[in-house]
């Protein structure tokens, strides 16, 4: 378990009684995250999702849980693991949620790796590759993320040698002339995207097993995006750079807004774990500026993209993983609106409520969750699922073929956490 410090002043005065979130006293708030979890979110994989008989999970689902297609994809598979890891390790030692971590875990381990060194990208249910690897790297990183999770809680030794090998791979690939880097234009670009993997999975493997390389990858990949990354011309982060860290003209003034915010709180973190009160300052007041910038204050929801001053830009088509839903969009925003983008607000917005009670990240908190019960949740039409992506107005779709197995489950287990921070303050 990460260490947290409390540096920021006298924060305990500032969670005061009474305090209210999204409506509700932090006790009520923690009651009903604490439902949504285990009597809803859980449930809905467990009878849906998790695939029993062969491991890992499925993920392309409707609203009520109907499976729509049986193919398993690599990213969901790592993400699971994690997941039922995470519940193990935090939560409640359940063998329940150890067996799913360890059958998906299994899943994964006995069919994707390739004699080649690389990770297959999509599986039959019974574990037949469909697609072998084709670049996407990320799979293998939320694969490293997820054994090193399971790993602690099974106390694995081989699942913890496999994380560490699968993340130095990794960072040797990326570093190679010819890379061509997934969301980028050009061999050698390199997003921020690459460097959040990286340090999220990393910044959680040092915390329990301190290694030189590790470490050196996390400061790094900070550092990339902090300084490198930052564009403080528009006060933004830009997405892609080039290998040499320039600024590729394309992309020069665009901003991937939910990718920031997440990439930030994450190092703002890691701050906290070192103490690190500049670094935790600088994240913060930058969460802040691309909530002022990415939030759509006519429609409510967080736009997909932004780029700066191009009102005529012609953004190109997009189809998010696992689902057959297309968007397009000209101006200076990008209009998809993501449903991981407001929960990674909440997770951003709940640890500075945390430390310093600003007003600001209250507001803010309080809008996520307000339009994610409002436009994107499938319980007022009687079902579990959720829209998992939107138009600006956040038109309601009838039929989805993707649910997501990681980010409102984390959400709610760091939130959880942090209430209970919080509330024994």
């Amino acid at each position: 378990m990460m260490i947290r410090r409390a540096f920021l002043g006298a924060a305990a005065g500032l969670v005061l009684p009474g305090m209210q979130l999204a409506g509700l006293p932090l006790q009520d708030l923690r009651r009903r995250y604490h439902a949504e979890l285990f009597e809803s979110v859980l449930p809905f994989w467990e009878k849906h999702g998790i695939d029993h008989e062969y491991g890992g999970v499925m993920h392309s689902l409707d609203y009520d849980g109907t499976v729509v297609r049986t193919n398993k994809l690599s990213w969901f598979q790592g993400r699971a693991i994690w997941v039922y890891s995470f519940l193990y390790n935090h939560f409640d030692r359940n063998p329940k949620y150890l067996e799913i971590a360890r059958k998906a875990n299994d899943f994964l381990l006995r069919h994707a790796p390739q004699a080649d060194g690389w990770w297959a990208e999509e599986f039959a249910r019974d574990g037949k590759v469909v697609k072998p690897f084709s670049g996407d790297l990320y799979g293998m990183y939320f694969a490293a993320e997820g054994l090193q999770e399971y790993a602690w809680a099974a106390k694995d030794d081989r699942a913890r040698e496999m994380a560490f090998q699968l993340m130095k791979k990794l960072a040797r690939r990326i570093e190679e002339p010819d890379f061509l880097c997934m969301d980028a234009d050009a061999v050698g670009q390199r997003t921020q995207g690459l460097w959040m993997v990286n340090l999220n999975t990393a910044r959680q493997m040092v915390a329990r097993w301190p290694e030189r390389e590790m470490q050196a990858l996390l400061d790094r990949s900070i550092e990339n995006v902090v300084k490198r990354h930052y564009n403080p011309e528009i006060g933004l982060n830009n997405e892609v750079l080039n290998r040499d860290f320039s600024r590729p003209a394309d992309h020069a003034t665009k901003c991937l807004l939910g990718h920031s915010v997440e990439t930030l709180w994450m190092i703002a973190e890691e701050a906290l774990r070192r103490g690190d009160k500049a670094l935790w300052a600088t994240c913060t007041e930058r969460i802040r500026k691309h909530l002022d910038v990415g939030w759509d204050h006519v429609y409510g929801g967080f736009s997909e993209w932004v780029n700066v001053g191009q009102g005529g830009y012609v953004w190109p088509e997009v189809t998010p993983v696992g689902t057959t839903m297309v968007f397009r969009g000209v101006g200076e925003y990008f209009y998809m609106k993501p449903l991981w983008a407001l929960h990674e607000i909440l997770v951003a917005t709940l640890n500075i409520v945390e430390q310093t009670g600003a007003e600001w990240a209250v507001r803010y908190f309080d809008m996520a969750q307000k339009v994610m019960d409002e436009r994107y949740s499938m319980r007022g039409r009687g079902m579990a699922g959720a829209m998992l992506f939107a138009d600006r107005k956040m038109t309601y779709v009838p039929h989805t073929a993707r649910q997501d197995n990681y980010h409102p489950p984390r959400q709610l287990m760091l939130a959880l956490l942090t209430l209970d921070r919080m509330m024994k303050k």
